[in-house]
């Protein structure tokens, strides 16, 4: 049942515009915009450093990137990937002092060894079988950073939902690396699809996907339950309306991803040689609008939830 809200709740100057300016505020905080800074920092750099992990191979299959890797010079690279690194850490160290919390450098400090140990000597976790999900970690504690320094800590709900992100985007990365099944056997990386076999890797990312997308309704139940009004709009709406929204916006923005991942699934079981079912998923695969899709599903749902928590 929806029931509209007195006068007091929804007067007519008031619109939803009028919070903008304060939530900008919020995010253009000096600290904010720091940890901001280490996350992408600490992306760049396992960019940076992959791409010279790999090298050899690109230069076989993906020369656009070993042509930049020459062009800049493998040095050069090194040298920046360094320098982003050690600032990252800086910045981290001053949130520390800022919060009066030297854990949280200990925190960054360990997402950084897993995200360099993904593709660095002597750890290379990324054909190390199933340590090649540590990637998820690397992604976790930054993820716990910035709603560390922008929320404080993180509840149960919030936990809930992170890790369901994680898993279900993991399982679309697992997807995505398949798709080098061929130049990574030959160049003896030992990547999942690799040492499990392509379709075993598509099944095992379209649970990890499945199970993502079902914890994400329980996480997004819990958060939303908390609240002790719901008024959206204007409007006080019940518990299920509101969750019955957020379902919606999860199927939606999840349905290409899964569904894309069952057709490759389907395509790696055809009777053809394993490059024409390479060149079908290639084909098949749309790997970044798979994950931009997610990604706005659950940034939609963010918005709705601060909206509602802003109007209490």
């Amino acid at each position: 049942m929806v029931v509209r809200c007195t006068q007091n709740l929804t007067n007519s100057k008031y619109s939803p515009l009028d919070d903008v300016p304060l939530f900008l505020d919020d995010l253009l905080q000096l600290h904010v915009l720091e940890a901001f800074a280490i996350v992408i920092l600490q992306f760049l750099s396992a960019f940076l450093i992959n791409a010279v992990t790999d090298l050899d191979t690109d230069s076989r299959y993906k020369t656009f990137i070993s042509d930049s890797v020459h062009l800049i010079g493998e040095k050069t690279i090194k040298r920046l990937f360094i320098i982003k690194i050690t600032i990252a850490l800086i910045l981290t160290l001053h949130l520390s002092i800022i919060f009066n919390n030297y854990w949280l450098f200990l925190w960054v400090l360990s997402g950084t060894f897993f995200s360099m140990g993904y593709s660095l000597k002597p750890f290379h976790f990324k054909i190390r079988g199933i340590f090649h999900a540590t990637l998820m970690i690397a992604v976790f504690t930054m993820i716990i950073l910035l709603y560390f320094v922008i929320a404080g800590i993180p509840t149960l709900p919030i936990l809930l939902i992170i890790l369901s992100f994680i898993t279900l985007h993991y399982g679309i990365t697992l997807v995505d690396q398949t798709q080098d099944h061929i130049e990574d056997k030959e160049s003896d990386l030992l990547t999942p699809s690799v040492r499990y076999g392509v379709t075993r890797t598509l099944q095992g990312a379209l649970l990890l996907s499945i199970i993502g997308l079902g914890l994400s309704f329980f996480g997004f139940y819990m958060l939303f339950s908390e609240l002790s009004t719901l008024i959206t709009f204007g409007y006080l709406l019940s518990l299920n309306i509101i969750f019955t929204f957020v379902t919606i916006i999860l199927v939606m923005a999840y349905y290409m991803p899964l569904k894309g991942t069952w057709d490759l699934i389907k395509i790696s079981l055809v009777d053809e040689t394993i490059e024409q079912k390479m060149m079908m998923i290639k084909k098949r695969l749309n790997h970044p609008f798979w994950q931009l899709s997610g990604v706005i599903g659950v940034i939609l749902i963010s918005i709705i939830f601060f909206y509602i928590k802003k109007n209490i």
